[in-house]
């Protein structure tokens, strides 16, 4: 959805109520501008997965706007919220099944070096 993660975040919302399992994807910092879509879809108790990558620093040539820094506490105060972040890809494979099948938002972030 380019960079309308508001839309991101609803579009999620309402294909799970129709019975979907949507894995809402882009990069970390960006969840940062649907938190308010993200705490009214907890407050529903819409239940879906937020996958953030280019996580945490040093994430090369992407640059600083880029770093998914201040997201983690973002998502911790989201209203039982569930943060996964793997430490490697065979982690990354393990969790993506847990959270297919965990309740509520879960939030999966993932580093990429360069």
């Amino acid at each position: 959805m380019y960079v309308a993660e508001q839309q991101l975040v609803a579009a999620a919302v309402g294909l799970q109520v129709r019975g979907y399992l949507p894995f809402a994807s882009t990069f970390a910092a960006f969840f940062t501008r649907a938190h308010d879509f993200i705490r009214m879809a907890a407050i529903s108790r819409a239940s879906i997965p937020l996958c953030g990558s280019h996580a945490g620093v040093s994430i090369g040539q992407n640059g600083p706007s880029q770093m998914g820094l201040e997201d983690i506490s973002m998502m911790r105060a989201v209203h039982g919220s569930t943060d996964l972040y793997p430490s490697d890809a065979a982690s990354a494979a393990h969790l993506t099944d847990i959270m297919a099948d965990l309740p509520g938002i879960r939030d999966f972030r993932i580093f990429v070096a360069r």
